[in-house]
């Protein structure tokens, strides 16, 4: 199974005050981290979507399986920024894994065991749940591609296809103890206490 990674950058970060794909835990850029999660997890390639903030220029040299996209419709919120990723796909994948760079903790094994869990049901969109609570990475099948695409950004969000009545029957909750998986690193205090 081919799988391709896609990483939200696009946001203005306006409570962190700063573009959090440049913020830094130990001595890597989130924008880094993310790259080397969805590679060392299984990804074939990785999309970084850019779009509030001129990223690529400050982030550091990535690996040549990286390359950055720019999302102009980035106030939009994260659905376009998928969407600015799907069109961007240059080779036929089976899976794409969508990873919101603000958590830079997520560990290569939760993305492998979540494909593992598309490769045994495909056709199912599977993401962490740790101690009850959901959380991120979300994987994708090649299914969904075209729902996701044909959605407005405007008045709906990825939850949106996740709910509807053909897709909820088809989502997937890995139990794991990936506490990465449900970073949410949005405001100056939750940097400091990652650092901490």
């Amino acid at each position: 199974m081919r799988a391709a990674g896609l990483i939200l950058a696009a946001g203005e970060s306006r409570r962190m005050g700063r573009a959090k794909a440049l913020l830094e835990l130990d001595g890597r850029s989130f924008a880094r981290l993310g790259v080397e999660l969805l590679l060392g997890g299984g990804c074939a390639e990785v999309i970084l979507v850019e779009g509030a903030h001129d990223l690529r220029a400050r982030a550091g040299e990535l690996p040549a399986t990286a390359r950055w996209v720019v999302n102009e419709r980035w106030p939009l919120g994260p659905l376009s920024s998928i969407q600015a990723g799907l069109a961007a796909l240059e080779a036929e994948v089976d899976a794409l894994v969508v990873h919101h760079v603000e958590r830079p903790r997520v560990r290569p094994e939760t993305v492998r065991a979540l494909l593992d869990g598309l490769a045994r049901e495909p056709g199912t969109c599977w993401q962490p749940r740790v101690d009850g609570r959901s959380g991120h990475p979300l994987v994708w099948p090649a299914a969904a591609f075209g729902p996701l695409a044909t959605l407005d950004p405007r008045t709906d969000t990825a939850r949106t296809l996740l709910r509807s009545p053909e897709w909820s029957p088809r989502r997937r909750k890995l139990d794991c103890d990936d506490l990465g998986a449900l970073d949410n690193i949005d405001r100056p205090e939750d940097l400091a206490a990652l650092r901490d």
